[in-house]
């Protein structure tokens, strides 16, 4: 089964730039798309990951050492698969 991880631009920078080169974790966090989604009057950009469960449990161990802030977001996407919303 799949999951979306939806994070902030800013903080999809501190995650993926904190993973190893070769890691599997980087390659995850390099397919990421950039989203436009309408919030008020603006629009804002998110960053969607898309990825199987155990990969999502394993970009939450990882955040888990080298980026905090990206915990909430993974914990997010890996408790509702099908509708994981932005924090």
């Amino acid at each position: 089964m799949a999951v979306v991880i939806e994070m902030r631009p800013e903080l999809y920078d501190r995650f993926w730039k904190r993973c190893e080169l070769m890691g599997r974790e980087y390659a995850i966090l390099r397919n990421g798309l950039i989203v436009r989604r309408p919030k008020g009057e603006h629009y804002e950009r998110i960053i969607e990951i898309s990825c199987e469960v155990a990969d999502a449990k394993n970009l939450l161990a990882i955040a888990a050492n080298i980026c905090p802030d990206a915990v909430r977001s993974i914990e997010k996407a890996l408790a509702s698969p099908a509708q994981s919303k932005l924090e």
